[in-house]
């Protein structure tokens, strides 16, 4: 987050004041604009705000997405009722009708490609752009204390960087790892996976 002096009229997402041109407020593109003192600074508080802002965009895409589904049906349907006449689509030669048909069906084809990626685009937002600082290290330890459960001294543990290798020693982010170097190597916990 950080403080602009205001270009253009508006209001706090957070208590409705206005907030008129020249006065300074705080601003994050993925939460809207805030009074001095009204922006959030707990985690949860901003996760909230994104969470609102990324859901009005997913669900725009997600209608979008619905909308190119049905245009490419309605495409799409002209070839469906000839696809039992092998006659008038094998015939040789050029013929304007088949021609449009197909072009057609080509059109709807893409269409649902394009559906398909915006509904994943959808998706990708509601991911990403509710995530505030800290919630890739949270993961991690969530995964470090899985592996905390399953894996002891004596393990072997194969990691994507390093290979395989025999655990020696616990420590608090890591594991001391003998792989194939002469060498043990300190590699962090969520790295690595149990071999049974």
């Amino acid at each position: 987050m950080r403080q602009i002096i205001v270009r253009y009229d508006g209001t706090c997402a957070k208590c409705g004041n206005a907030l008129n041109v020249g006065r300074v407020a705080m601003y994050e593109k993925g939460m809207g604009i805030f009074c001095l003192g009204c922006e959030p600074k707990d985690e949860e508080e901003i996760r909230e705000y994104r969470t609102i802002k990324a859901e009005r965009k997913a669900e725009r895409l997600i209608a979008k997405a619905e909308r190119l589904e049905e245009e490419a049906q309605a495409k799409m349907s002209s070839f469906e009722a000839m696809r039992g006449d092998i006659a008038f689509i094998t015939q040789p030669g050029y013929i304007p009708a088949r021609e449009r048909i197909l072009r057609s069906y080509n059109r709807g084809a893409d269409m649902i490609q394009e559906a398909k990626e915006t509904r994943e685009r959808a998706e990708s937002i509601m991911f990403y752009k509710t995530r505030v600082k800290g919630d890739t290290e949270r993961e991690r330890q969530k995964e470090r204390e899985k592996n905390d459960e399953i894996i002891k001294v004596g393990d072997t543990v194969e990691c994507s960087l390093h290979g395989r290798g025999t655990v020696l020693k616990i420590n608090k982010k890591t594991y001391t790892v003998q792989y194939e170097w002469p060498t043990p190597i300190p590699t962090d916990k969520s790295w690595v996976k149990k071999i049974e």
